[in-house]
């Protein structure tokens, strides 16, 4: 095991996300390395500072006005909206000039082109899966 994989365990292992046959290894790295010993210390003492605070949380009304808030929904939907729209647009009329453009070559229109479609094709892809998953969300409506 080499220094940097042992730095990024010590922190998996302090945290105790660290799977129970790694730590043996990860161990005998530590008691082997001064310098990853010294880390693994630093990251304890840190935890045993930071284990007693807690920030003031907001209170239940809070949580519950903002889920309920219709107005901030609608303007963050049309927002949203707006963005793609006004991106599609950009998009088609780049298109548009590049092709009505007689100066360049063809394959960079083609380049170009397949590029720009791509990324569209990528976001309606990633927009379509995002709209699937909210809308078989088990967690939909958990405010914490």
């Amino acid at each position: 095991m080499n220094c940097d994989d042992a730095r990024e365990k010590c922190q998996l292992l302090i945290d105790d996300e660290l799977p129970e046959e790694e730590i043996a290894p990860l161990m005998g790295h530590i008691e082997s390395c001064y310098k990853c010993r010294d880390e693994y210390i630093s990251l304890l003492k840190l935890r045993k500072k930071l284990h007693g605070i807690k920030g003031p949380a907001p209170e239940e009304e809070w949580f519950e006005a903002l889920y309920r808030n219709r107005g901030r929904k609608f303007a963050g939907g049309f927002g949203f909206t707006l963005l793609i729209a006004s991106w599609l647009l950009l998009a088609g009329f780049a298109l548009y000039s590049l092709f009505s453009d007689s100066g360049e070559g063809i394959f960079i229109k083609i380049v170009v082109a397949a590029a720009v479609v791509s990324v569209i094709v990528l976001f309606i892809t990633a927009l379509s899966d995002r709209i699937k998953e909210s809308r078989t969300d088990k967690y939909k409506g958990v405010m914490k």
